[in-house]
């Protein structure tokens, strides 16, 4: 029976040696593989270290600098839509980063039609902080505001005096406006979607047929909202008076 148990325990460790010694492969892997891709844009090769990026991305590797070196390698080659489209992922999981907003201003101002991302309505103007804090961090911080309201709770049950009462009725203040922002800062994300021309040229249609009428061009690197998706084509807007329909696959997002 000894030997049994000893056998299991040891197996469990092993398998968790193996995953452990897999995770920092695969971590070195990675590391190895942006330092290659570096090493190739310091040489003038973008468009290997753009393969590099790209190929890391769909492995599902999610980091905002790899974004914003995917787009820096993008602007290089020339390509200024896919270059603006990673600027803007990159924004999402680096919305306080400098040298990104400076980038992606730059690469807006070499566009023909030179739109910048709409804000989203009324509400995020009010909650001025929701577009410099990214989705994750709205998370990070609603959860330590929870953390630190029940303990405010469970110390007022011990110490029943007023300022725990004032420190309790505070910590739900804030507790419920970051419940706010964190609900205003998804619902932004999964309704406003926000789209790039992809396309060198693209004629903005008033209905879903290449034969009615083209109200507008747009051209490459123009960033647009996306209000609508039918088949193979989409409602977009560049303002609240200037919409209409283009093919679904002229834009990316």
């Amino acid at each position: 029976m000894k030997t049994k148990k000893l056998f299991i325990l040891w197996a469990i460790l092993s398998t968790m040696l193996i995953s452990t010694s897999r995770v920092e492969a695969q971590k070195n892997d990675i590391s190895s593989q942006i330092t290659l891709a570096n090493e190739f844009y310091h040489e003038k090769n973008y468009q290997a270290a753009a393969d590099i990026f790209e190929k890391l991305i769909d492995q599902g590797e999610i980091n905002g600098f790899l974004y914003y070196n995917l787009g820096n390698t993008y602007m290089r080659l020339g390509n200024t839509g896919s270059a603006i489209l990673n600027y803007l992922r990159a924004q999402l999981l680096l919305p306080r980063n400098e040298n990104l907003d400076a980038n992606l201003r730059y690469a807006i101002n070499q566009t023909q039609d030179q739109l910048s991302p709409s804000r989203g309505g009324l509400i995020p103007s009010l909650l001025f902080w929701v577009d410099s804090i990214s989705l994750i961090e709205h998370f990070e911080i609603l959860i330590l505001f929870n953390i630190i309201f029940w303990c405010i709770c469970i110390g007022s049950l011990y110490y029943r005096k007023p300022p725990w009462k004032s420190l309790k009725k505070i910590s739900m203040a804030i507790l419920l406006l970051a419940f706010f922002s964190t609900g205003t800062k998804y619902h932004l994300l999964s309704e406003h979607k926000i789209g790039v021309i992809m396309d060198k040229k693209v004629d903005v249609k008033s209905d879903r047929n290449t034969q009615n009428v083209t109200l507008f061009e747009l051209h490459e690197g123009a960033i647009i909202s996306v209000n609508q998706e039918d088949r193979e084509w989409a409602h977009i807007s560049v303002s609240a008076d200037k919409s209409g329909w283009i093919p679904i696959e002229s834009i990316d997002y």
